[in-house]
């Protein structure tokens, strides 16, 4: 074989080889890229997630706070109408804030469970704004509550692709020991309607 033929043949191999090193170097930092732009995302709806739960927490605590002051059973530090209903306010509207959030972040099913928790909560807010009354209704509504808060948690962790498992759903249960401390139920205290 004449010396042009082999140094065209090395010159072809070097070739082929440069672009298969920059086929593969460019693969690679594109893999890397997806996997770090994945990992970003994943971060953004963990604090969505994480921000719209402490919402819902927050709302629900002054809401359960207010209704324990009207006179429903729970056991929560009572919290007088007057103080309360400006911070369930303020809540709803950080509520709302975060709601907006796991919209744009969110999976279906993670939105479709936030929103489920979201109403629950909600309908607490009727006891603490007096609209609802009913004792047993309320206590319906607190186990309606824990179960789309642990909805919630079970769509997010496999939107995140937790894989540890699911969340105990005995977790949201009260311990033995708060039974001694529970107070007795009573009636909401009527609120006066105005005459007209």
């Amino acid at each position: 074989m004449s010396s042009w033929v082999t140094s065209l043949i090395t010159l072809a191999a070097v070739a082929v080889g440069a672009f298969l090193s920059f086929i593969s170097t460019r693969l690679t930092d594109r893999n890397r890229w997806e996997r770090e732009e994945l990992l970003n995302w994943d971060a953004k709806r963990l604090d969505a997630y994480n921000e719209f739960a402490s919402a819902v927490q927050n709302f629900t605590n002054i809401a359960r706070r207010i209704s324990v002051g009207l006179g429903f059973p729970a056991s929560s530090q009572p919290l007088d109408v007057e103080t309360g209903l400006p911070d369930l306010a303020a809540a709803g509207l950080e509520l709302n804030v975060q709601w907006e959030r796991i919209l744009l972040l969110g999976s279906p099913n993670t939105i479709k469970a936030a929103k489920i928790w979201q109403e629950e909560a909600y309908h607490l807010e009727f006891f603490a704004r007096q609209l609802r009354s009913d004792p047993a209704e309320f206590i319906k509504s607190a186990q309606d509550r824990r179960a789309a808060r642990l909805r919630f948690y079970s769509a997010a962790r496999a939107d995140l692709r937790i894989i540890s498992g699911d969340v105990p759903a005995d977790i949201l249960l009260p311990g033995k020991w708060r039974s001694h401390f529970t107070p007795e139920p009573r009636a909401p205290t009527p609120t006066p309607t105005p005459e007209l």
